[in-house]
């Protein structure tokens, strides 16, 4: 079950903005984490929640994609709702991104 009082313990202070991540695609309000990350923050005015949903398909999840969801989030527009690791030709709402290697050299 979700935990408001959690969660809030632990966000920072000076948090603004937030990319929720969803490995499931739910019609209606939104997915499941995203629509209680939104209520809980309901009443903390500033703090700006984008959803996103990743792992469709069974695609793993990689740093390069995210990467392009900080990137995505860090914009003045950003995208949301947004799905990374699939090209989404349909809704158009995937995020571009690019594989990077985290393995020293």
């Amino acid at each position: 079950p979700w935990s408001t009082q959690h969660f809030l313990a632990q966000l920072p202070s000076n948090v603004r903005r937030i990319a929720v991540l969803d490995r499931c695609k739910e019609h209606g309000v939104g997915e499941p984490l995203y629509t209680d990350v939104c209520a809980t923050l309901q009443p903390h005015a500033g703090v700006r929640i984008i959803g996103g949903r990743y792992g469709l398909a069974s695609k793993d999840f990689t740093p390069g994609m995210a990467h392009a969801i900080f990137l995505n989030l860090a914009a003045s527009k950003p995208k949301h709702p947004f799905t990374v690791g699939i090209v989404d030709d349909v809704t158009n709402l995937s995020l571009e991104y690019t594989e990077m290697s985290t393995v020293p050299e």
